[in-house]
């Protein structure tokens, strides 16, 4: 059987080279923070244009920022660059929801007797830049039939500048105007645009027959969906999806389903989905859409892999795969996995840190970046550190063309990010470790483990070039000092055995998800910090501190999946000092004063890092040129360690 992934494949009077699309993402640079399109957008694209992709399809360009002077030029002026490739370019088209303070009917959602916070006021708080839940203008009739005529015109503008297709979106609940219509959650309206799903998708319904009349029958007109609302059944569920929302759409025009699920505000977990989830877990959607339309349907979710991709297909899943976050981190992903070079493939590892803006694991990608660049000189080049800092590094200096040692005292690549992927829930980080693994050995960077490296072997290397990724160790309270059963978070997690069954973990901002992850293996779990519920998972982006707060708090939020429902253990103390470790445990005192006796096996301290730069403070002055890069310089996430990496190797 051959494979699906690169035969051709038509909607329309569109034939695609094959059925890779890049995702509608909002990651396009300078769209949001300047509202135009600039050389930086059109090189985002050219990146995925170039990497093999067979649609590429734009994030959200609403009408107001088409009409723009000069923005339609751009437009096509990136059509043509993605026709140069061999691909096809769509623009998808919509408008903000409440999301942006404009929907069908006002807050509180879903309703006065079931009222739901957002991730905005939880996360973000009050004063969140989105008005979230509050302050939201209900759209008039009049409002309704200027988006209709605005969205027919400028698909018409699109179609004359060379997009090949136009895609409406009509999802993830909040953050559109259409999905906003077309959910109960959101639209409480009593005229003919509310109260019964005939009246809902009215809106949708009027637009896409007002489109498809502007450019023609055969045209391809796409629809980006929430099949599953992920609210329950206040919200769209599948079951209305597959039996009402999918007929009236396909009735009313569209060529293709593009099927997503979620709402940006009180179900993210569906369009920004966490590494906690597995890979591809909602392709079930576009499976059932499937089923009740003949029309083409697109997959997507956290597929990050290309065997899986090509597994969904031969499965008749989907007839087109959306890669959004892996054609961030991997632009080259298809080209790569086309010439079968699997191992070079950098997958995505769903940290939720940026997402091309930048995405921590590609520095490539962000503009302003230094170019890649062959060095004027090779020069004999020592990286003293094998974490995630040292390896990239060492494939950075490699590629341009310098002679590299790598030395690592331990008896593996990957220091602490190695680590952290031994937890279940951070298993992704695994994906950065072994590509970079990967690219020491086919780079040919000599890699010596186990060896703790002294001057004395610097001087006897006589390297031209020292770079020094010594990373960061954490720091124990002093009155853990000398008390049994203590362990710090790394060990923790390289000693999993040696963790008893009543574990108190330490530390509420790096701690969260290793204490849920150690509830989940039947310990007995306590989460304790001096800190209030807001330090929870804090150093993470927002989309994963709201899945720890809907596991570990009882936040007013929406639980849509038992994966997320709230549980008695672990245990979360917040405002908690820690005044002694006896043999009968460990003394606590809360900020009130009340005092209590925590029992434990064993203690897992997860607090700050500090950096470990000994090394270099001894070579300094004593080689010819040195450097410290990642936690050694300055303690910081995955993205810091890289960044570091890359501002140093390319200069050299």
């Amino acid at each position: 059987m051959g494979m699906k992934l690169f035969e051709p494949f038509k909607i329309k009077s569109m034939e695609l080279k094959n059925r890779i699309g890049l995702a509608p993402l909002l990651n396009m640079p300078d769209v949001l923070t300047t509202f135009t399109i600039t050389d930086n957008t059109v090189k985002w694209f050219e990146a995925r244009a170039k990497g093999g992709a067979g649609l590429i399809m734009t994030g959200t360009l609403a009408p107001a920022l088409l009409n723009l002077p000069g923005a339609m030029e751009r437009v096509a002026q990136i059509a043509e660059m993605v026709h140069s490739y061999g691909a096809k370019f769509g623009v998808q088209t919509g408008g903000g929801g409440p999301m942006i303070g404009v929907g069908p009917s006002g807050p509180p959602y879903p309703d006065e007797l079931h009222p739901k916070q957002s991730i905005s006021e939880i996360m973000i708080g009050k004063l969140s830049p989105f008005p979230g839940i509050e302050g939201v203008v209900e759209l008039t009739v009049d409002d309704i039939k200027q988006n209709i005529n605005d969205f027919a015109n400028v698909a018409v503008m699109l179609k004359e500048a060379g997009v090949d297709c136009v895609e409406l979106h009509c999802a993830h609940g909040g953050a559109t105007l259409y999905c906003s219509f077309i959910s109960p959650f959101y639209n409480r309206r009593t005229d003919d645009y509310g109260g019964n799903w005939e009246n809902r998708l009215r809106f949708p319904v009027e637009t896409i027959k007002a489109m498809r009349k502007a450019v023609g029958k055969d045209y391809p007109l796409l629809v980006r969906i929430s099949a599953d609302e992920l609210l329950k059944d206040r919200g769209i569920t599948l079951e209305d999806t597959t039996q009402i929302i999918v007929p009236a759409l396909e009735k009313a025009g569209v060529d293709c389903f593009d099927v997503s699920q979620g709402s940006i505000l009180h179900s993210p977990q569906g369009i920004t989905i966490p590494m906690y989830y597995p890979r591809g877990c909602y392709i079930h959607n576009a499976a059932a859409v499937k089923q009740v339309t003949k029309l083409p349907v697109i997959g997507v979710g956290r597929i990050v892999d290309l065997d899986m991709a090509e597994k969904f297909l031969q499965e008749d899943k989907a007839d087109i795969i959306y890669l959004g976050r892996q054609l961030t981190s991997d632009p080259e992903t298809p080209n790569k996995y086309l010439d079968g070079r699997f191992e070079d493939i950098r997958k995505c590892i769903g940290c939720l840190e940026g997402c091309g803006t930048p995405c921590p694991v590609n520095y490539d990608l962000q503009p302003g970046s230094l170019a890649l660049e062959p060095a004027e000189k090779s020069k004999k080049v020592l990286v003293i550190g094998g974490g995630v800092a040292g390896m990239e590094a060492a494939r950075v200096c490699a590629l341009r063309g310098h002679e590299v040692t790598l030395l690592e005292k331990s008896p593996e690549l990957g220091g602490i990010v190695a680590a952290l992927a031994l937890n279940p829930l951070n298993a992704e980080f695994n994906n950065f470790v072994e590509f970079l693994g990967n690219q020491m050995r086919r780079l040919k960077v000599e890699v010596r483990v186990c060896k703790e490296v002294t001057a004395a072997d610097v001087k006897e290397l006589k390297p031209d070039v020292v770079i020094v990724a010594t990373g960061s160790a954490l720091t124990l309270p002093e009155v853990t000092e000398g008390k049994p059963l203590v362990m710090d978070h790394i060990e923790a997690l390289r000693k999993k055995n040696a963790i008893g069954d009543k574990v108190v973990v330490w530390g509420h901002v790096y701690g969260a998800e290793l204490a849920v992850a150690l509830a989940k293996e039947g310990k007995d779990v306590t989460l304790i910090g001096e800190a209030g519920e807001n330090a929870l998972t804090s150093h993470s982006g927002n989309d994963r501190k709201f899945w720890m707060f809907k596991k570990l708090t009882d936040v007013n939020a929406v639980r849509s999946h038992p994966r997320e429902a709230r549980v008695s253990n672990p245990k979360v103390l917040y405002n908690i000092k820690v005044e002694d470790i006896t043999p009968e445990g460990i003394k606590i005192v809360s900020r009130q004063g009340r005092k209590d006796i925590l029992p434990y096996d064993t203690l897992i301290i997860s607090r700050g890092r500090k950096s470990v730069d000994s090394l270099f403070n001894e070579l300094e002055g004593k080689v010819k040129e040195i450097y410290k890069i990642g936690d050694c310089s300055t303690v910081a996430n995955i993205k810091g360690a890289v960044w570091s990496a890359n501002e140093v190797a390319r200069k050299i």
